[in-house]
């Protein structure tokens, strides 16, 4: 997988751009419907943010994160790579450095 770039798409006021775009540290969940590739639904501890995509009528966002199990521990010490859609992106739970 190549290299991501971080970016922030977050206006000069601080506020994210049409839809909430996940912070370094955010925790999302993801329903299995909603993101590529996997099952069931996703939880992830952001660690990089990447590019934004159009498929079709929706928004997607390339992302990096530890899999989270659902009560909380990470599962495995190597990040994954996600592309999720953009609408679906629950954050559960917010990046201590909001």
């Amino acid at each position: 997988m190549p290299a991501m770039r971080v970016h922030d798409h977050r206006s000069r006021s601080g506020q994210a751009s049409a839809m909430t775009v996940p912070r370094l540290g955010d925790v999302i969940e993801v329903g299995e419907q909603d993101y590529m590739y996997g099952t069931g639904q996703l939880t992830l501890r952001i660690t990089c943010t990447g590019d934004r995509v159009r498929v079709g009528d929706d928004e997607w966002l390339h992302l990096e994160g530890l899999t989270l199990r659902a009560d909380g521990t990470q599962l495995g010490q190597s990040p994954r790579p996600a592309l999720v859609r953009m609408r679906a992106v629950r954050i559960a739970s917010p990046s201590r450095s909001s």
